[in-house]
């Protein structure tokens, strides 16, 4: 009995100094995503926040009371990650009234947002998942022209108002119901650049909904280096400038589609305040979409849906695994009460 438990202590204190070094990595990465703004690869540890939080709570359990030094220690990058995350778990007043007081039959607004990969070739699953949604705008990247051809042959539900297909990760296609419900009218559908140099086009369409709306699909580069990561922030400079003249026109705005960045970043957080825009994501938690295949806790989320202050979230769902690299993002907007 004596050597049994020696043996189970020994284990137990093997594990504990294990996770305590894994945890001292995770407590100094945790402060150094703050510096995101400095250096690319410190961008990457400002998405890692909900990782880092789970490594440093496992270590707080197995330190208890019994080593409440290392337990201390670990609290408080802790909780500045968790501070970072659990605004996505508050819904906004305005999100429960619209829940509580709007007709969603005929008040609300369905789109539906998917990276395919340019590399998936398995069309099967991913075409019958689009033609069984009941979406009013469906937004896809990464369109080369094979998946534009299966596309446009085989959806039955659905047809493409525009689109600009390639043959890299940069193709975009836009669709809409072929009976599409007579209070929306597409008036204006247009392919747009951030910066005027990008060769990323980006679908832009002026809609009569309730109100003029402009909605922009969205894909920014991916950070690989200090030149894609500055390059980045161009691009979103560039579509928060849109964003506020389309609102100093008096339209609403939705943006929705592969940001490569997650909400809690600091570059994220930066874009929502210049673009004058609302994420969609408060009051639904997690909702990782990148990298499917993975166990939900080791993804991050980075298909966004984000709006300007008078349109609220009525629901936001993640999709299922249907090939990509990313997990679809449907989105339904009202107009705020």
């Amino acid at each position: 009995m004596k050597r049994r438990k020696k043996t189970f202590n020994l284990l137990f204190n093997s594990l504990r100094l294990g996770v305590n070094f894994v945890a001292i990595l995770a407590a100094i990465a945790t402060f150094i995503g703050f510096l995101a703004e400095q250096w690319w690869i410190f961008q990457l540890l400002d998405h890692l926040r909900v990782q880092l939080s789970l490594i440093l709570l496992l270590a707080i359990l197995l330190n208890g009371i019994k080593y409440r030094f290392w337990s201390l220690a670990f609290c408080l990058p802790f909780f500045l990650n968790v501070l970072l995350i659990l605004p996505l778990f508050i819904p906004p007043s305005q999100n429960i009234n619209a829940v509580q007081g709007n007709n969603t039959a005929q008040n609300s607004l369905q789109l539906l947002h998917l990276n395919l990969d340019r590399n998936n070739t398995n069309y099967t699953p991913t075409l019958q998942y689009l033609d069984q949604q009941n979406a009013d705008l469906i937004f896809l990247q990464e369109v080369t022209p094979a998946w534009l051809n299966q596309i446009e042959s085989n959806l039955t539900g659905y047809r493409v108002v525009e689109s600009r297909p390639l043959k890299n990760s940069h193709g975009v296609a836009f669709l809409v119901p072929k009976n599409l419900p007579p209070s929306l009218q597409i008036k204006n559908t247009e392919i747009l650049h951030f910066p005027l140099n990008s060769e990323r086009p980006m679908i832009a369409a002026e809609i009569e909904w309730n109100q003029p709306l402009s909605i922009l699909s969205l894909h920014v580069t991916r950070p690989r280096n200090n030149g894609t990561t500055n390059y980045q922030k161009k691009e979103l400079d560039g579509v928060a400038a849109w964003s506020q003249e389309q609102q100093n026109q008096g339209h609403q705005v939705i943006i929705i589609g592969d940001f490569n960045l997650t909400p809690w970043s600091i570059r994220f957080r930066q874009f929502l305040q210049a673009a004058n825009l609302r994420n969609s994501q408060r009051g639904f938690g997690l909702q990782p979409t990148w990298l499917a295949g993975l166990p939900p806790f080791m993804m991050i989320a980075i298909d966004h849906g984000i709006y300007s202050e008078d349109l609220v979230t009525l629901d936001r769902k993640i999709g299922p695994k249907l090939g990509s690299d990313h997990l679809p993002l449907g989105l339904e907007v009202t107009e705020r009460l």
